[in-house]
């Protein structure tokens, strides 16, 4: 049982790393077609990038989604309902972020579009998007009381 556990810990560590390279890589793409001004692969290496990401958010909480496949799970509607828009703020393009932020005034409007617009940022937010849906997964409660 313990051998399965080293097992399971250096599949973890050898999908990161290549979660890693494949957003090194991936990055640097991106940097080029930005330079470039060539939307549509932009678009491609960003949305890549995000997945990549959020994957490797994944397998930072590892244990929670391994747990939920041997055991009963239940969804903590929160951190899905969370996770879930934070992904699809980070897939949209940029030119649609604007549009959602119509009734929000000026300044707030255009932090909120700085930050999304800023690959650092926007790196940071896939992996928390990716940590929050593997935590959105919860052993399920039994409903029988122990007396």
């Amino acid at each position: 049982m313990r051998k399965k556990g080293l097992y399971t810990t250096i599949l973890v560590i050898v999908l990161g790393i290549i979660s890693i390279y494949l957003f090194t890589i991936l990055d640097m793409q991106l940097k080029e077609s930005a330079q470039k001004v060539d939307r549509v692969k932009y678009n491609i290496y960003r949305t890549l990038e995000v997945l990549i990401l959020i994957f490797f958010g994944f397998l930072i909480e590892y244990k929670k989604i391994v747990s939920a496949f041997k055991n009963k799970t239940s969804i903590n509607k929160y951190y899905l309902i969370t996770g879930v828009g934070l992904v699809v703020l980070l897939l949209l393009p940029y030119r649609f972020i604007p549009g959602l932020l119509i009734r929000i005034p000026g300044s707030i409007k255009w932090t909120i579009i700085w930050i999304f617009s800023s690959i650092s940022t926007r790196s940071i937010l896939s992996v928390l998007a990716g940590i929050l849906l593997a935590r959105s997964l919860s052993i399920a409660e039994s409903t029988e009381q122990i007396s």
